[in-house]
């Protein structure tokens, strides 16, 4: 006990002194973590740290992944949803085989073997790409169906993973039986997460401790996922499904001083799960061993590039036909962005001792991860100005700054009225308060009216971005009148291809 507390200390320590540097370097804590450790296991300045495969996935990815729910914009998720899963589902198993083939065709893998190692590169790691897309500023649309996917992407690399896996075991491959255990795995462990995101959304609606509110958030996360492994299910779409319930049916119930703590725990917990993740990532191969699977690493990094590819162009070119559009830039850069990180490595390490080429098959996803997250996290931002998607003007910049100042000055007002209702605020300190926000407000206003009345192209941007979710808003309406009865499915399906019709024409404006 007292050598683990000892070595999470010392990663810790030197996860923060890499911080710290990578700060004034310019670069992604994750990625000079990485490389950081790489350089320390060259060394042997610290001891090797091993990387449990079960402590990843059942302490470290709840955490991570339950954190990346509690920040995702719903109405964006909702309005990318079709490119979002497009490429979590088909994309997944499109990456999964052509991986295969290529690792098969090159490395002489047996094809099993060819499509596990396939599942394990086809997870994406999206934290270094958000950072470097907002160090350039991309469209908001662009980062949300990055990040969006990556929830979604993880459980369905989990699953098929785990699907080959058992049929390698197994000895056979049953595609009846396959088929019925990828079902349950995904159904049961989306329920699983849904049903306790259901219970603790109205649990929190019954206290205004923020203590409270946050212990429930933690039960959600990990009760979800040790619900779903008990049934055999998907921990992973189980704590994705419960904390998306949660930010979609309690959220608005909770206190704010209980949104910004909950945020602020699950922040911190995130961070300093990445740091020591990133750093051991590095620990696990130095520079000597990397360098002698370098011809198997050449053939992976072949194989998840193309898989890849063969999942972003073709099905979000299927996407375009269907009226959602994705600009091909966009498109290069979901390639480009194709990082490996924990998660697949956390895969790899969960195959038996006794598997052929287990060693082989690490080495590949280790230095797989090494150089995505160094080569390709490192020349992102650079990448993303030459395809034209970063750098929004300043105007934008400036607007949307005023428009944040401008919701929290309302925020803010909100909760003094509801102070001052419930009898925890004298009158003059309540007036006082009430006109310094009232103050902030009308200055961001008048602010606003004049940067629209300075740039009328920003003025248009803004009216599609509003015409977009009002078009989104009446398709939901809609939706609801056909299950409650109100409208036939005759007359909804006119009025919805209506609708698509005028969402694909903004996104042609969009995209011109």
């Amino acid at each position: 006990m007292h050598g683990t507390l000892t070595v999470v200390l010392l990663l810790l320590l030197i996860a923060a002194a890499v911080g710290f540097l990578a700060k004034r370097l310019r670069i992604h804590y994750n990625i000079a973590l990485v490389i950081a450790g790489v350089v320390l296991g060259t060394t042997q300045a610290v001891p090797k740290v091993s990387l449990q495969p079960e402590v990843v996935l059942e302490v470290f990815l709840p955490i991570l992944l339950y954190e990346a729910t509690l920040t995702i914009d719903l109405r964006r998720l909702r309005e990318n949803l079709a490119p979002v899963v497009v490429l979590a589902v088909p994309g997944v198993l499109t990456t999964l085989a052509v991986a295969g083939v290529i690792l098969h065709a090159g490395l002489g893998l047996a094809w099993p073997i060819a499509c596990l190692l396939g599942a394990a590169l086809a997870s994406t790691d999206t934290i270094a790409v958000i950072a470097s897309f907002r160090k350039v500023r991309v469209s908001p649309r662009l980062a949300a169906i990055v990040e969006n996917e990556s929830l979604f992407n993880d459980g369905a690399s989990i699953v098929a993973f785990g699907a080959i896996l058992a049929a390698i075991q197994q000895g056979h491959f049953d595609p009846g039986g396959s088929l019925a255990t990828l079902a349950w795995v995904g159904v049961v462990g989306l329920g699983c997460g849904c049903v306790l995101g259901y219970a603790v959304a109205h649990l929190v609606r019954g206290t205004d401790d923020h203590l409270m509110e946050i212990m429930l958030t933690a039960i959600a996360a990990y009760g979800s996922a040790l619900l779903a492994e008990s049934l055999h299910a998907s921990s992973v779409l189980a704590v994705v499904a419960a904390g998306l319930t949660l930010r979609g049916m309690g959220w608005e119930a909770l206190t704010p001083t209980g949104k910004v703590a909950i945020r602020s725990v699950w922040e911190v917990a995130a961070f300093g799960v990445n740091s020591v993740l990133f750093l051991l990532i590095g620990l696990q191969e130095d520079f000597r061993s990397f360098m002698s699977f370098a011809g198997p690493v050449g053939w992976g990094l072949l194989a998840l590039t193309v898989g890849r590819a063969a999942a972003v162009y073709p099905w979000l070119g299927l996407l375009r036909l269907a009226g959602q559009r994705v600009p091909l830039r966009w498109q290069h850069l979901l390639v480009w962005g194709n990082l490996k990180g924990s998660l697949s490595m956390a895969l790899v390490l969960t195959l038996p001792p006794g598997l052929p080429g287990r060693d082989l098959l690490i080495g590949i996803v280790f230095g797989c991860a090494l150089v995505t997250l160094t080569v390709q996290g490192l020349s992102l931002a650079r990448v993303t100005r030459a395809f034209g998607a970063g750098n929004r003007a300043e105007e934008t910049v400036r607007m949307e700054e005023e428009q944040g100042r401008l919701l929290a000055a309302r925020a803010g007002q909100v909760e003094v009225d509801r102070l001052q209702r419930l009898g925890l605020l004298h009158f003059g300190l309540f007036q006082r308060l009430r006109a310094a926000y009232q103050g902030v407000i009308a200055r961001s206003e008048r602010t606003l009216r004049e940067l629209l009345v300075a740039h009328s192209a920003e003025e248009e941007r803004q009216a599609r971005s509003v015409r977009r979710r009002l078009l989104a808003v009446e398709k939901s309406a809609i939706q609801d009148a056909v299950a409650s009865g109100i409208l036939s499915d005759e007359a909804a399906d006119e009025l919805t291809v209506r609708i698509d019709r005028d969402l694909a024409e903004l996104g042609a404006e969009e995209e011109g």
